[in-house]
């Protein structure tokens, strides 16, 4: 109990800029774990495709009142990409709060393109057997398999029963048109 009352006391006679960051640090929350938590929203509120956003070097500048947090980071896009940017943060030591967030300098890593290169692939090989196997625009509707459905692009279904086409589970006129309706 006595070390307490020495602290208080303490902390009472202390000037205010030397205290301020001490019982920062003492409720476990320091510039740079604020202003990383803050950047981490901040990226992704930006960029709703961010994933695992991650700080990977911080900079610490501190003045009386605040600290000037700088740095760089970087995301993984759901494209399977790697993505680094920079940041900037202020943190004012009397209230704990954070301000003046600045996400810059936003360049996506070089990554591997096979995926990408492999569904334009098969794309083409269904658009061509789509193309290869309606010779007659004038068709019958009973010609129709009534099982089928397939994708002709992505996030596109297009049901045949239903002479219908859905693009992200939403019905779409444009597709219904473009592959029934010809």
């Amino acid at each position: 109990m006595r070390s307490v009352t020495y602290l208080a006391i303490a902390a009472v006679l202390a000037p205010a800029p030397a205290l301020l960051p001490s019982v920062t640090l003492a409720q476990g929350q320091s510039p740079t774990d604020a202003c990383s938590r803050e950047i981490s929203y901040a990226v992704q509120d930006r960029y709703p495709q961010a994933r695992g956003v991650k700080v990977t070097s911080s900079n610490v500048s501190d003045g009386r009142n605040e600290a000037r947090v700088m740095g760089k980071g970087e995301f993984d896009d759901r494209n399977g990409g790697e993505s680094k940017f920079s940041y900037g943060c202020t943190y004012n030591y009397r209230t704990g709060r954070t301000s003046n967030l600045d996400v810059s300098d936003l360049a996506p890593k070089s990554k591997d393109n096979s995926a990408a290169i492999a569904g334009l692939v098969l794309g083409a090989i269904v658009i061509g057997a789509i193309a290869a196997s309606s010779k007659d625009k004038d068709r019958d509707r009973d010609d129709w398999n009534h099982h089928d459905v397939w994708s002709p692009a992505d996030g596109v279904r297009c049901v045949s029963r239903e002479r219908a086409c859905y693009k992200n589970g939403r019905y779409s006129d444009k597709w219904t048109q473009r592959i029934f309706y010809r």
